[in-house]
């Protein structure tokens, strides 16, 4: 075995011995009331300045200079160092990694450094590069010139980086030139050998149906995980179930278990690659049609869940009390589970507000014991309901659904204190309550006129149903109305997207669930409506409803089944919908070319009154990305179009965040987009392109389209036609596509390139003369002009933008 090992196709180092990471806690006394300017500011104090120079280089088992072992980095099909994850309060994060470059000669090569965190870099002892503060978006990136001696070059990374929420804590290194002459190595140790080996073993594993195939018998300390998904935290220890397959030559899943784990145990680490059968995640449905019926046993599968996991570190318990109270099953455990949810608002984790949300409900329907009260009153009256308000901490306060859940507390909690003084608030309840609702009235008065920015969300309209139905309940007639009008708009535009019983939607904000929409969050509301719909059981904040006055209103069915042409403005996005009972045609419009005029963000103005909803939304457009979609401007989560043939059978293309399926980038490796295209749909067609500049570090497009869930597939030449029933879909691309596995199998399909285009026709009917219907309208793309086109006179025209509003 050799012990160098090659660039990947684009250049990338994927070898590295990494220490870390290192985590702690992080403190800052300073207060701004822009929460957005002060994590900038946190992000410019977080790195400790001039670091020393390395003494030595990384080994195998050995410490590193941060007081973490050494280990080997795999990460299949990643392109980068990649630790990034969640945090829900203030973190610091430290990560040391070492690589060689081996060179057949002396030579200059340029090296990019890409990353989101404060980077020093040195190279044989040398400090040669340095981003010197963290930043949210876009990546940062710095190229430097090496001069490489024969032979070894060391290469040392030392990362810093504030971890608060969302947190992008990676590093790439990408060889610009003179890639044929340079191979990879690492610190001489024999130990690495063997890692070599189990990660070319992991790289070619095949699945084929349920089966999956080894290239070679297992090597020792092999063993295969079920991971069962289960949302309950009190079975995070248990929902793998391991199997060892040491020495076997292939495994076979069992039905019913889509999700699995393949671990190889080496010198005191693990090699891990996930792998997921798609033909096994199929649509769950719920025991009963009755709608009241189920409605309560929703109710009763929220009951059995002890809290609701986040992250593998704690778990959420507030939804699943209420649902427990509901249907009286309360466990004897709920008590604490109650000041466990208590010292998480008071220690203003993020989403805590999610918490509060449903801590109103309990206390509006429950009675607390004299203990519970004064606890109770204890954490209210100093929780911090806006970002203006004194704290230090890791909250999210802009979002659209953040914003309405801090309005709503502040005005119900508010208005059940009166006369208590709020200590981080400073000011009573009853001004507490005027602001929430000043600010409530605000919120209202936007959507009411522009709609929605999260618009058709399947996750974070679930949360902004539990406000809004507080709001019905104990909110002054006015809010009670107005919150009854904007849950009955968010319902019919659910319903309206909703096809074969899921919902497929362009969204202004999404997870990867949107590659199974039959499993999204909001398919609990649509259940709700009409039970013969999919179900869905990670969505547990609709809890709320089980004590709620609203009532669904009674078109949802209809909404859901009849076909629809029809276009839409919410937010800045304008949504185009074409819907037929053989397929489904939904995107929003890159640009809009019907004369709108894009509202200003704020905080772009310096006299802005920052006191304002509409300068929260100008934050939102900011951290959470734009509506106002337009080609070339940075992404975020923001899902632009799909194709769809059934609930199961979907097709679209994404310019992804990050370069495996493990990605916990926002945008994500099927969510979002790193760039956005431009899209332009017309009845029967979507079309889409997709320019990618130097100045992002992933250039390929991809396409998922998992044939398992199709009644056929052909590619042929620059066309994928596929067909499910008497649907029909046609896929041309003006780039060669190639298939690529993941953690799926035959879903995906790559197109390396920096520009390409795509064509997307529907139909109904025989397939051979949809397929000749579909050549004889000759798509074409003009790289010189960037102009997509066919026969039937369909044009777009890519035009670079640039959006400021899309850096932090």
């Amino acid at each position: 075995m050799k012990k160098q090992m090659a660039l990947n196709n684009m250049g990338y180092i994927t070898n590295y011995l990494v220490s870390g990471p290192v985590e702690a806690p992080f403190y800052d006394d300073h207060t701004l009331s822009n929460q957005l300017q002060y994590e900038k500011y946190l992000r410019s104090i977080i790195a400790e300045p001039n670091l020393p120079a390395p003494q030595e280089g990384g080994a195998l088992g050995r410490e590193s200079r941060i007081g973490q072992p050494w280990q080997y980095y795999f990460s299949y099909g990643n392109w980068f160092v990649d630790y990034s994850t969640f945090y829900f309060t203030l973190q610091k994060i430290r990560i040391e990694a070492v690589t060689e470059l081996v060179a057949s000669e002396d030579c200059k090569v340029t090296l990019r450094l890409w990353s989101y965190a404060a980077i020093d870099m040195w190279c044989n002892g040398e400090h040669v590069a340095q981003l010197e503060s963290p930043c949210y978006k876009p990546i940062q990136y710095i190229d430097v010139v090496l001069s490489l001696q024969q032979g070894k070059n060391s290469l040392y990374l030392s990362l810093q980086n504030l971890g608060v929420r969302d947190t992008r804590t990676l590093f790439g290194l990408q060889v610009k030139d003179h890639q044929e002459m340079l191979t990879v190595s690492l610190p001489e140790n024999t130990l690495l050998e063997e890692f070599w080996k189990i990660e070319q073993w992991m790289d070619a594993l095949k699945v084929e149906g349920n089966s999956i195939r080894f290239p070679s018998p297992a090597p020792d300390h092999t063993s295969i995980g079920y991971d069962s998904k289960d949302p309950d935290h009190a079975n995070v220890q248990t929902r793998i179930t391991w199997h060892d397959v040491s020495g076997d030559s292939g495994f076979t899943a069992e039905q019913g278990n889509p999700n699995l784990i393949v671990r190889v145990a080496c010198n005191n680490q693990q090699l891990v690659r996930n792998l997921e059968i798609a033909s096994e995640v199929v649509p769950r449905y719920g025991k009963s049609v009755d709608v009241e019926q189920n409605r309560l046993d929703y109710y009763e599968r929220m009951a059995a869940i002890n809290s609701l996991d986040r992250g593998g570190t704690f778990g959420f318990a507030m939804p699943h009390i209420l649902a427990r109270r509901a249907v009286g099953k309360t466990s004897e455990n709920d008590r604490n589970l109650l000041f466990t949810t208590l010292q998480q608002i008071d220690d203003r984790y993020d989403c805590s507000d999610f918490l509060l949300c449903g801590l109103i409900r309990y206390i509006k329907n429950y009675p607390l014991d004299e203990e519970m009260q004064a606890r109770v009153d204890e954490v209210l009256l100093r929780y911090r309901y806006w970002m203006t308000m004194q704290g230090s901490d890791a909250m999210c306060f802009w979002s659209e659904n953040h914003a309405l859940q801090f309005y709503s507390c502040a005005y119900l909690i508010g208005a059940m204190y009166p006369s208590s003084y709020f200590s981080r608030a400073e000011r009573t309840g009853k001004e507490l309550s005027a602001f929430g609702q000043e600010m409530l009235t605000q919120w209202f008065d936007y959507s009411d006129k522009h709609g929605f920015e999260e618009f058709l969300s399947t996750c974070y309209m679930c949360v902004t149903f539990a406000s809004l139905v507080n709001l019905v309940d104990y909110g002054q007639s006015d809010i009670c109305n107005r919150a009854t009008a904007t849950l009955d708009r968010i319902l019919r535009m659910l319903s309206l997207h909703t096809f074969d019983g899921s919902i497929l939607a362009p969204m202004g904000r999404i997870y990867r669930n949107i590659i199974y929409p039959f499993d999204q969050g909001a398919q609990v509301l649509m259940n709700l409506a009409n039970p013969t719909v999919p179900i869905c059981d990670e969505e547990s904040w609709l809890a709320s409803y089980a004590t709620s006055s609203y009532t669904l209103p009674s078109d949802l069915p209809s909404l859901m089944e009849q076909p629809s042409t029809t276009e839409y403005g919410t937010g800045s996005a304008l949504v185009r919908l074409e819907k037929t009972p053989c397929y489904l045609l939904t995107s929003v419009q890159s640009p809009r070319e019907d004369g709108f005029s894009r509202r200003q963000n704020l905080t772009q103005v310096p006299e802005a009154d920052q006191t304002t909803n509409a300068y929260v939304r100008s934050l939102n457009e900011r951290f959470h990305g734009t509506t106002c979609f337009e080609p070339g401007v940075y992404g975020y989560q923001q899902h632009m179009w799909v194709a769809s043939l059934s609930k199961e059978a979907i097709l679209f293309a994404n310019h992804p965040g990050g370069t495996y399926d493990g990605s916990t980038m926002r945008p994500g490796y099927w969510y979002g987009n790193g760039i956005m295209p431009a899209v332009k749909q017309e009845i029967q067609c979507i079309g889409s392109v997709y320019v990618i500049t130097d100045e992002h570090p992933i250039h390929f497009i991809h396409v998922y389209l998992p044939s398992v869930k199709f009644d056929s597939l052909l590619k042929e030449g620059p066309w994928l036609f596929v067909q499910k029933g008497k649907g029909l879909l046609a896929l041309w691309c003006s780039h060669e596509l190639v298939r690529y596995n993941d953690q799926l199998s035959d879903c995906e399909w790559r197109a390396y390139t920096d520009m390409c285009a795509f064509l997307c026709y529907a139909g109904e009917g025989d397939l051979d003369s949809f397929k000749a219907t579909c050549r004889a309208k000759n798509p074409r793309f003009d790289i010189e002009q960037k102009i997509l086109s066919d026969h039937t006179g369909f044009s777009l025209k890519h035009e670079t933008h640039h959006d400021e509003t899309q850096y932090v």
